[in-house]
């Protein structure tokens, strides 16, 4: 006996033909994920903070004139020498000060290198830790070379090339949150200026090159998505308390390789961070010194505090309130660890 073939009706054909294929599945579903990044991208472009923002790479741009600033191929860039301008005074080396870094001078040297928080913004050069500090010290010499835009891999090049040739008894590293960033980029919009760039590789820090520049897609996303953005700014809030990541291990290494500049000089060294009003604690970063048993201020917690009447309301730099926290942190410093000889 042969065996029964099946019998479909014609309501089942109907149904089986109105029943969507894998194809038409797959296509949904890449449908709907493509509609909603767009829609979150649209969203997230609301948000000025979130537009894209792409990095500067080695050979993008050209150094643009500067009326006060010249560019310097060690550092970046620096005051034009011997200059007075709205307040602002430069010596022959380039920085702020209203006299000349020199190394025969009969003085406890110390050299600080920094930002725009240490080079002064909107505050009277007597009124800036450095010049407090100077105060503060009987027979000292306190070498400001704080330059606004700053990243951290320039403020190393500071103490290679500009401080531990002077010799002095100490190196103080102030620095910001935003510094850390800073060390991503080869080009400075707002200065004008190209700078030093480093790259990792084999866990050594290597001058970046125009070789270095990522792929179509990379460069694509940096320039026109926010939700790129949005990746790389929470991975950079998560590597700010768990350490991790491209941009915590290439700071991690200018680090190091200021510890052992100064290490190799004989000449000891003090790290400084200062919050701004945004970015306030840095769990890793006090981790980092901990483990490394360096000496460091971290004015985000503690009796010594930043406060928020410390810094100015136009544009949250220190003001003078703020500067004399700063002084009164490091003098307590060099009171207990750099005694007069």
């Amino acid at each position: 006996m042969s065996p029964q073939r099946p019998s479909y009706t014609t309501a089942d054909a109907a149904t089986s033909s109105r029943r969507p294929s894998a194809r038409s599945k797959l296509s949904l579903v890449f449908g709907s994920v493509v509609l909603t990044v767009l829609l979150t991208e649209g969203l997230l472009r609301l948000s000025p903070f979130l537009r894209p923002l792409p990095r500067t790479y080695v050979g993008e741009y050209e150094n643009r004139p500067r009326r006060n600033w010249v560019a310097d191929p060690l550092i970046g860039w620096k005051l034009r020498p011997h200059l007075e301008l709205g307040g602002v005074e430069s010596n022959a080396q380039g920085f702020r000060s209203p006299r000349d870094f020199d190394s025969l001078q009969p003085c406890q040297r110390i050299a600080i290198a920094g930002d725009s928080f240490t080079y002064g913004i909107s505050v009277t050069y007597e009124k800036t830790f450095a010049a407090l500090t100077e105060a503060g010290v009987e027979r000292s010499c306190v070498d400001n070379m704080g330059l606004p835009g700053f990243g951290l891999d320039q403020i190393w090049q500071t103490v290679r090339t500009q401080a531990l040739p002077l010799h002095p008894r100490l190196i103080v590293v102030a620095f910001i949150s935003s510094d850390l960033t800073r060390s991503e980029e080869a080009y400075r919009t707002f200065e004008g200026f190209n700078k030093p760039t480093f790259r990792l590789m084999n866990g050594q820090l290597v001058p970046e090159t125009a070789r270095d520049r990522p792929n179509f897609v990379v460069r694509f996303l940096q320039h026109h998505s926010s939700l790129w953005r949005l990746a790389r700014l929470a991975d950079r809030a998560l590597a700010q308390h768990c350490p991790h990541g491209e941009w915590w291990n290439l700071n991690a290494a200018i680090l190091d390789a200021v510890r052992n500049d100064c290490r190799r000089a004989g000449v000891p060294v003090l790290f400084i961070y200062i919050p701004t009003r945004e970015w306030k604690e840095f769990p890793s970063l006090r981790a980092y010194m901990a483990s490394n048993h360096a000496n460091f201020i971290d004015l985000s917690q503690g009796e010594l505090a930043l406060t928020p009447d410390m810094y100015l309301p136009r544009d949250g730099h220190l003001n003078e309130k703020g500067h004399r926290q700063v002084a009164d942190a490091l003098l307590h410093f060099l009171q207990e660890n750099l005694p007069t000889p």
